[in-house]
């Protein structure tokens, strides 16, 4: 009988043992690079400047290149939906890039990259999860190429302040 005391005594502490050295902890280590998927998102961020809910002028681009996106805001969940509507120029673009400015301050950047030899497709869409009250959003796209006379490649297509739902 005391043979199975102590065995039982000595199985008791070696499982105790053994987990406690499994709560340890591991040094720090740097996490691996992923790669790039095609859409991308900027971490949300205070900015330091005073933000602003005021929509300013869009770029125009050349003629033969316009390319147009839209943004709504869902009333019930405050998602906010950014479509690329395409254009004549949609075989140029090589990103799309879209920002929104929420009224509490902070703000969010989502990227839409061209696949390698295809094309950014109408309707594809960027999410955004919005406020309560006005929202800003800006649309941005880069061309593969300059255009126009001042050979811009980044133009302004979108700028507009959802209104509260």
């Amino acid at each position: 009988m005391k043979r199975v005391t102590i065995l039982l005594v000595l199985a008791v502490l070696a499982v105790t043992a053994l987990a406690a050295g499994c709560t340890g902890t591991s040094p720090d280590t740097t996490p691996a690079p992923t790669t790039q998927s095609q859409t991308t998102t900027a971490p949300a961020s205070t900015t330091a400047a005073p933000i602003s809910l005021v929509p300013e002028p869009t770029d125009a681009m050349p003629a033969d290149y316009t390319v147009s996106a839209t943004a709504q805001k869902d009333p019930i969940y405050k998602t906010i939906t950014v479509t690329f509507n395409g254009g004549k120029g949609q075989e140029n673009v090589r990103q799309l890039t879209a920002t929104v400015t929420r009224s509490d301050g902070t703000t969010e950047t989502k990227i839409l990259t061209k696949p390698s030899g295809a094309s950014l497709s109408r309707g594809q869409t960027i999410e955004f999860t919005g406020t309560a009250a006005q929202d800003r959003i800006q649309v941005w796209v880069t061309m593969d190429r300059p255009l126009g006379p001042n050979s811009a490649t980044e133009f302004k297509i979108y700028d507009v302040v959802l209104p509260p739902k």
